[in-house]
């Protein structure tokens, strides 16, 4: 199959979706060679994307777009849908001689307004990440013109149900992970948390927490690594508890440090509540072998067995979070047991198994 990745973001933002998509485009065109990666050729390029150029064996396609260029930072710091259909209109204009002049046996989408920018001779197959705070309008007529749709969860599927057509082809493919090497890293950090610094992480929530479970650990170290729009309502609301001997932001950190960090901790915590499938950090703490402690909500049930290969609080439960962080960094056989499981369980995740998956969506 000659397969096109239609990502316009993938080059200069850091977020799930596009972690997801460098990781399945670079396990894609280890089975299938005839892979074109396409983004805009933005001013600022992440770490992320400049690694994956260096490895990727596929095409990679970058266009220009001065009034992408004038409006760049505004697209970078975007948290609002409306600038995101913007930016993906603008795609549509620099990518629409292209795909007239390159037929593709599929095209990959992985946002809703990106479905109105492709020629109709092409056929596109639709990945939901996540399921939006609101289906808007626009959503609900983007989800009908794509051949088929891969949902990266249950609930990420059962959020979009209602809207998607009943004979759309729509599969459930689970997100995937890359194998990690474990260093046996002597366990120095409590706590970690890595993720995109936006309020429906929840980061706010292990904070207020941390206050909590400073009364019995008053040393508790919490690493938070990650940029976002939230990251500096985090940082007042840390120095008003007066955590910031405990708590630490690290802001962006390379994947070999972030590995580094996960492993040297006894628990990584993913406090989310609304919109997440699978999560690729949640994967990398079970591959990393740190005990995770999540919100039982969004997608985490779909790979967390409560007590079994990790633990689940209460969304939005600040003192049900406290009270498993407590149990958790007391019970050192219980941190062993989580992780032996959650690492035998998550080698079936890996991406050379989903890509096998995904490229028999695409071919159905």
């Amino acid at each position: 199959m000659k397969i096109a990745i239609n990502a316009p973001r993938v080059s200069y933002y850091y977020g799930g979706a596009e972690r997801y998509i460098l990781n399945m485009a670079f396990a894609l065109q280890k089975i299938n060679k005839k892979v074109h990666l396409i983004s805009y050729d933005s001013p600022k390029k992440t770490k992320w994307f400049i690694e994956f150029k260096k490895k990727f064996k596929g095409k990679i396609i970058l266009l220009k777009s001065k009034e992408f260029d004038k409006n760049f930072y505004k697209f970078k710091n975007a948290t609002k849908p409306h600038m995101w259909d913007l930016e993906s209109k603008l795609f549509s204009k620099i990518t629409k001689e292209y795909y007239k002049n390159n037929k593709f046996d599929i095209i990959s989408l992985h946002y809703t307004f990106d479905c109105f920018g492709i020629p109709q001779k092409q056929k596109t197959c639709l990945h939901l990440h996540g399921v939006p705070l609101k289906i808007r309008e626009v959503d609900k007529k983007a989800v009908k013109i794509p051949s088929k749709i891969i949902a990266v969860s249950k609930y990420v599927l059962n959020g979009w149900k209602e809207v998607i057509p009943t004979k759309k082809n729509v599969f459930i493919i689970h997100n995937g992970i890359t194998k990690l090497k474990n260093k046996n890293s002597n366990k120095s950090n409590d706590i970690v948390f890595f993720g995109r610094l936006i309020k429906t992480k929840g980061v706010d929530l292990l904070i207020k927490s941390i206050k909590e479970n400073k009364k019995l650990f008053n040393d508790i170290s919490i690493k938070i690594i990650g940029e976002g729009p939230e990251k500096e309502n985090l940082k007042r609301l840390t120095k008003k508890l007066n955590l910031n001997k405990n708590i630490k932001f690290l802001g962006y950190v390379p994947d070999s440090k972030l590995y580094d960090l996960i492993e040297m901790s006894r628990i990584s915590v993913f406090p989310s509540y609304k919109k997440e499938g699978v999560m690729t950090a949640l994967l990398e703490s079970a591959m990393l072998k740190s005990p995770i402690l999540a919100s039982k909500s969004c997608s985490n049930e779909e790979f967390i067995l409560d007590g079994f290969n990790g633990i689940l609080f209460k969304p939005k439960d600040i003192s049900d979070l406290s009270k498993k962080i407590e149990i958790l960094l007391l019970n050192l056989d219980l941190q062993k047991k989580l992780t032996k499981k959650a690492y035998k369980n998550v080698k079936n995740w890996v991406w050379k198994n989903q890509v096998r998956k995904i490229l028999d969506a695409y071919g159905k």
